[in-house]
């Protein structure tokens, strides 16, 4: 006798079908940028009807919001997975913020940007990332001061790393006009390192901490 496999429940089906389209959404992004991802094309890469979209999310920026969360998640597990293999680095901090660079290069950072810069001409999208990039700041601070401490009572961990995101952020912006070869990797180095030896003065990583930091309470 063949066994079946349980059926989903409705709530499952839909949960399935969000994924879907934020996945097709993410890869859009990724390969045509926000101009070029049309509800068209998502329909067409997420392989579902015409009406799905509708169904799931009640305009564009609404997905486009679920997307981002869903981004910012990815990017922030990626992080707690480099961490755990930062034990034995001879620099941490360095390693630390070589790895944010790393990160912010990924096909996930690169959809993120890619609506950052739409929402400066979309009201709606805008609105929507406006709570979203408040809860990412608030990721950012938490795994911060997670891993890092201050040297004194005037430095604050999770400022130099929001300010450090910034610095890493508009680094990677100039990243696509230019060749990619050794040189110019070694070149991007060189400001990455120099940043790093400007944080040491204030903070240190907690050499007893390896463990990721806890799911933030404010994705639920």
């Amino acid at each position: 006798m063949k066994s079946t496999a349980p059926r989903l429940t409705q709530h499952e089906r839909s949960e399935a079908m969000r994924e879907r389209l934020i996945e097709a959404t993410l890869e859009c992004l990724v390969n045509d940028g926000y101009t070029g991802t049309t509800i068209s094309k998502i329909i067409s890469t997420a392989k579902v009807s015409r009406g799905a979209p509708i169904h799931h999310f009640p305009s564009k920026a609404a997905l486009m919001e679920a997307t981002a969360e869903q981004l910012i998640k990815k990017i922030y597990i990626s992080l707690g997975k480099i961490i755990k293999k930062m034990e034995n680095s001879e620099d941490r901090l360095e390693s630390l913020i070589m790895a944010g660079a790393s990160l912010l290069k990924t096909p996930e950072a690169s959809a993120l940007l890619e609506l950052l810069v739409a929402s400066r001409h979309e009201p709606e999208l805008a609105a929507k990332l406006q709570h979203l990039w408040i809860i990412s700041y608030k990721t950012t601070r938490d795994a911060a001061e997670h891993y890092l401490a201050s040297k004194s009572d005037i430095d604050n961990v999770g400022d130099l790393i929001i300010l450090t995101q910034w610095v890493l952020r508009g680094m990677v912006e100039d990243m696509h006009i230019t060749s990619h070869t050794a040189k110019t990797t070694e070149f991007f180095n060189r400001y990455i390192k120099l940043w790093s030896s400007l944080l040491s003065h204030h903070l240190y990583t907690k050499s007893d901490v390896t463990t990721p930091p806890p799911k933030p309470k404010y994705w639920d």
